[in-house]
């Protein structure tokens, strides 16, 4: 049989306190726990925005596993910009998104500037026009990969 030596707890700080006191406590306490729980769902939505892509990417354009999220933007309810870094083949990623995107009824287009630059513009539903943009690798051999798309 286990006997325990220790000595019964002091009453609680709010229990021992005056009434309009003890009701200020509670409050304090109450928005501790909101303040707490708003920063827990941020970082939920943060973390969950970063593994999922964006809402508003069309399908066929599948991310390398390897890509991280370098930013993320959002202007207004239209404008959308988004990069990311990865170690695949950025040239062969292009290729394949706008194969896929052309196969899907998206409208891709090719300007004069974007034959000097590795890009593609596209259109299609919920998209009024969307580019990607291959930039210069980054120091560490990452290519990074930019999406600017105007929403519907």
């Amino acid at each position: 049989m286990t006997v325990l030596t220790c000595e019964a707890p002091h009453p609680s700080l709010a229990t021992a306190l005056p009434g309009r006191l003890r009701a200020g406590f509670r409050l304090f306490q109450i928005r501790d726990v909101l303040i707490a729980a708003w920063l827990v769902l941020a970082a939920t939505a943060v973390v969950y925005a970063d593994e999922l892509g964006q809402d508003w990417m069309p399908e066929e354009l599948t991310l390398p596993e390897d890509a991280e999220v370098v930013t993320d933007r959002a202007i207004g309810s239209t404008v959308r910009m988004f990069s990311i870094s990865t170690r695949a083949d950025v040239d062969e990623l292009l290729a394949v998104w706008e194969e896929n995107l052309g196969s899907s009824g998206y409208s891709v287009t090719q300007g004069a500037d974007d034959l000097l630059m590795r890009s593609i513009e596209f259109s299609g539903p919920g998209i009024a026009n969307a580019k990607i943009i291959v930039a210069p690798s980054t120091s560490d051999g990452r290519g990074l990969i930019e999406f600017d798309a105007t929403l519907r």
